[in-house]
């Protein structure tokens, strides 16, 4: 028999309302020595990342391109991980992007995903994330969708850590804005 029980029951809250979909992507350079600490409830309390040269920056995709997902994996021999995944696009296809390709492509991150409900999920934060494309599509008429398709993925011991609140990664993310 299995050592693994339920401690509580899990319940809806029936009175409140929530929008699917994702209304913010925040990407930093993994590294085994960033801090992501939780609290009590399991939810990630602050963010120190281990270099401070470093910074947390917000990707800025087309509207209703960006989703997330949170999968349970079994391989072969029975052992079970979490397999977290990212997906976006850009339509920029401008030099500030394409000095960028070689980082969003061969790099290593952790992502904070921020839903339309305001709440902050935490992916990659123990192996990171990476991509697994990185795509540009033109459209062939003219309503038709472009731009650059990312997808990021990476193999979790546990599942995407909620954000005790979101100003702690909006708090640490760069307002820098570049303009062509």
């Amino acid at each position: 028999m299995s050592g693994c029980k339920l401690t509580s029951n899990i319940t809806k809250e029936n009175c409140e309302y929530s929008l699917a979909g994702i209304k913010a992507i925040y990407l930093f350079n993994y590294d085994a020595d960033n801090l992501c600490p939780l609290d009590t409830d399991g939810a990630v309390e602050s963010i120190t990342l281990a270099d401070n040269t470093l910074k947390v920056h917000k990707i800025d995709f087309v509207d209703n391109t960006a989703s997330f997902s949170d999968e349970l994996a079994v391989n072969g021999n029975g052992g079970k991980y979490r397999t977290h995944t990212v997906n976006f696009t850009i339509s920029n296809y401008d030099y500030n992007l394409l000095n960028q390709e070689r980082a969003l492509s061969l790099g290593k991150f952790t992502a904070v995903v921020v839903d339309k409900s305001n709440k902050g999920v935490m992916l990659g934060r123990n192996n990171g994330l990476s991509a697994t494309a990185f795509n540009y599509a033109s459209g062939a008429a003219e309503a038709d969708a472009y731009g650059w398709t990312v997808t990021m993925a990476g193999t979790e011991i546990e599942m995407g850590r909620l954000l005790k609140d979101e100003s702690i990664i909006t708090s640490i993310a760069d307002k820098t804005v570049t303009t062509p």
